[in-house]
């Protein structure tokens, strides 16, 4: 699968850049790059990918000469590593994730430098929370040299690297010691990037299990409420159990195969949700939720037929357009993509800002409204 990295407050897309470049100088052939900052006008400038001197001031001439074509007093970003990374709209803190219609899920590597350092303590400890739950099985969360130290804030666990501090979840086995409440080392700018192999989605569906015979009555309940908690390895357990002994509801299904994706287990996503859909072949939310997962794993041409898909079994999820108009942008149609975009934007026009949109785990009309914005600005742009 490919790697997943994402730099959080991006502004004018210098960080997820640096990552497009580093990946290919070490040869990582796969990898989605997700940049996100709450300014339109520095998301449109990151994806024009456009530098000046000063800009770039530090960086070794040999780099600029291969990554960059020099034009005037401006040096422009190779092409493909411009199209490497996706930028989006997202406000820390108050935007929900994780979250599958924003993208934001699953992370190997999540960059949040000097970011926190501008938000009150209730509103560090809400977004420490979200950042990690955020974080793959394998993940790591970088922070900058200003920003607090999480121990204190949320259960997860701080690793001394010579790069400094990096964070993962709690109770994730790691080789290098683990350190309870350290003395913050000095940390650099650059910290080691590590890439690991990767292997496409798997479709075949989920091989025969044994499944509890019957299933509490309640465990679906409790596993939504899990899954609201973002207690995603008990929903999983849960939703999991139920799915498979009950072929007549498509909803543990999602529910587990939302659970599965936001802890970071693709595969096992991809398996759940290529057999749920083998049973509930008429959930519209199931076959978006396939449309994402194909994203993910960067086959954009089934992602955009499985979305297509999604919208014959019911045009009105917003969620469906806006992952088509992603899967579009991907494979280079604009003008499809723009489509996509406005038919989300009249769908979530007839809604109240605060009016939950459904299958968007729990995202606003408003916040969903303001990601398309942004988005349709960025292809005005492309296509100028």
């Amino acid at each position: 699968l490919p790697l997943r990295l994402w730099s959080a407050g991006c502004a004018s897309g210098e960080e997820p850049y640096t990552l497009a470049i580093l990946l290919r100088e070490f040869g990582a052939a796969r990898a989605h790059i997700l940049g996100t900052d709450l300014s339109r006008a520095a998301l449109a400038r990151a994806r024009r990918g456009l530098y000046s001197r000063w800009s770039l001031r530090g960086v070794p001439e040999e780099v600029l000469r291969s990554h960059f074509v020099a034009m005037a007093d401006r040096f422009a970003l190779l092409p493909a590593l411009r199209e490497a990374v996706e930028f989006r709209y997202l406000n820390l803190a108050e935007d929900a994730y994780p979250s599958l219609a924003s993208g934001i899920w699953g992370m190997d590597l999540i960059l949040c430098r000097n970011v926190l350092i501008y938000f009150d303590p209730e509103t560090i400890a809400r977004v420490a929370r979200r950042l990690i739950d955020c974080l793959s099985g394998e993940g790591w969360l970088l922070l900058g040299s200003s920003d607090p130290l999480l121990t204190d804030i949320v259960p997860c666990e701080v690793v001394v690297t010579p790069a400094g501090l990096a964070y993962r979840r709690a109770g994730v086995a790691t080789s290098v010691p683990v350190m309870g409440a350290p003395e913050p080392p000095e940390i650099s700018t650059e910290p080691e990037l590590v890439s690991k192999p990767v292997a496409p989605l798997p479709s075949p569906p989920l091989p025969e299990e044994s499944p509890a015979p019957h299933p509490d009555s309640d465990d679906l309940v409790e596993a939504s409420r899990c899954y609201a908690a973002r207690d995603y390895r008990r929903a999983a357990d849960l939703a999991g159990r139920v799915a498979l002994a009950d072929g007549l509801d498509p909803a543990p299904w999602i529910v587990w195969v939302r659970a599965l994706a936001n802890r970071g287990q693709l595969d096992e996503a991809g398996r759940a949700c290529a057999a749920g859909l083998d049973r509930h072949r008429t959930s519209a939310e199931l076959t978006y939720l396939h449309a994402v997962l194909l994203a993910e794993a960067g086959h954009h041409a089934e992602a955009a037929a499985a979305a297509r898909r999604a919208l014959y079994l019911d045009r009105s999820l917003v969620v469906v357009h806006l992952a088509l108009g992603g899967a579009l942008v991907r494979l280079g149609d604009i003008n499809g993509a723009r489509r996509a975009l406005r038919n989300a934007e009249s769908l979530l026009a007839a809604l109240s800002p605060e009016t939950i949109v459904p299958a968007s785990d729990g995202a606003p009309a408003g916040r969903l409204a303001e990601m398309a914005r942004v988005q349709m600005q960025l292809l005005r742009g492309e296509a100028a």
